[in-house]
């Protein structure tokens, strides 16, 4: 039995329509700024309905249910194995008998009581972010890691991140970046269980944030003391969602059905109208397919959120609607003491 739900073949003909090409029109028969116009109103809509902005009268835009994930980001142990080696005012270690990788870029390695940040590694070689004034042979080192990349689809954390200790799952506190930096300049290296987290943007070719990397915007997760072991940190987060289609100008990604589902493919389609709208149609039709998108829209953030709520919210133990009066049980609690009471 043929599924209710659209796919990337329907929404490019019903936007070919409402744009006059003709919906039966073959797409590869199309000129490439036409392709470029259904492609360009089709992205756009389903940007604009996987951020909606806040309903009327609400301060905040609906998170998606379906657009939750579950990570996971595993804390690295100290390392310590082998020896480290460097020359006096020279800015690299060499490492001995370990093995480094390249996750300990941005990392802290401590030596002969001295500490840098870890810039590169290049096999066995550490480049760091300061010389270091004296020589030193074959001494011990350890390696800290603080920062962790967090999943390259993350789009935002939803609630708390925790990790299991014992009876339960014990939260961390997330603070900014500023506050863990003012922690790691009042302490001296602190290994421990980590308390604190904060969320920091990358890109993905270095620790910088700028608008000429072609990748993914990327986060880190940085945490405070720095984990005396392996911890599995656990949380929710928004999922930041692919494109629909890897090749805009062929129709080999026809049968791709975009997030969300048969139960908001008609409030997908409004959004997708309400761009073509704006772009051929704003001064003829004003509005009309907005206002149809917002209805909608209202519609599918009602659903989502029935979706999401519980069947109670727990047990009730307040006694507030018992029948019957049962004796109290408070009693006066005191201590005996050679045969003397005391409250």
């Amino acid at each position: 039995m043929a599924s209710l739900q659209i796919t990337f073949g329907d929404l490019r003909a019903e936007v070919q329509r409402y744009m006059g090409f003709g919906r039966s029109t073959n797409y590869d028969s199309l000129t490439t700024g036409q392709q470029g116009d259904v492609v360009a109103c089709i992205e756009r809509g389903l940007r604009q309905f996987y951020a909606p902005a806040p309903l009327p009268n609400e301060s905040s835009a609906h998170e998606w249910s379906f657009l939750r994930g579950m990570g996971v980001v595993s804390t690295r142990a100290p390392y310590t194995v082998g020896t480290a080696t460097n020359s006096a005012g020279a800015a690299v270690v060499a490492i001995i008998d370990g093995v480094m990788q390249t996750v300990y870029e941005g990392q802290i390695i401590t030596l002969a009581g001295e500490t840098r940040r870890i810039l590169d590694v290049a096999g066995q070689n550490l480049t760091v972010d300061a010389s270091i004034a004296s020589a030193n042979t074959t001494v011990a080192y350890e390696i800290l890691s603080g920062t962790y990349d967090l999943p390259a689809d993350f789009g935002g954390l939803r609630g708390s991140i925790s990790y299991r200790d014992g009876d339960g799952y014990m939260p961390l506190r997330l603070v900014n970046e500023s506050a863990l930096a003012m922690m790691r300049s009042q302490e001296s290296i602190r290994k421990d269980t980590p308390e604190y987290a904060a969320i920091v943007p990358k890109s993905t070719t270095d620790n910088s944030v700028d608008n000429d990397s072609t990748g993914e915007q990327q986060f880190v997760l940085s945490i405070w003391p720095y984990p005396d072991k392996v911890y599995d940190l656990v949380f929710s987060y928004t999922v930041a969602i692919n494109n629909i289609t890897d090749n805009p100008a062929s129709n080999a990604d026809d049968n791709n059905i975009p997030a969300g589902g048969m139960f908001h493919s008609e409030t997908i389609l409004a959004s997708c109208l309400a761009v073509a709208e704006q772009m051929v149609d704003e001064f003829n039709n004003p509005g009309k397919m907005q206002a149809k998108y917002q209805e909608r829209l209202a519609g599918s953030i009602s659903f989502d959120r029935r979706q999401m709520l519980p069947d109670g919210f727990g047990y009730n133990a307040d006694n507030s609607d018992r029948q019957t009066q049962l004796p109290s049980r408070r009693r006066l609690q005191t201590v005996s003491y050679r045969d003397s009471i005391y409250p």
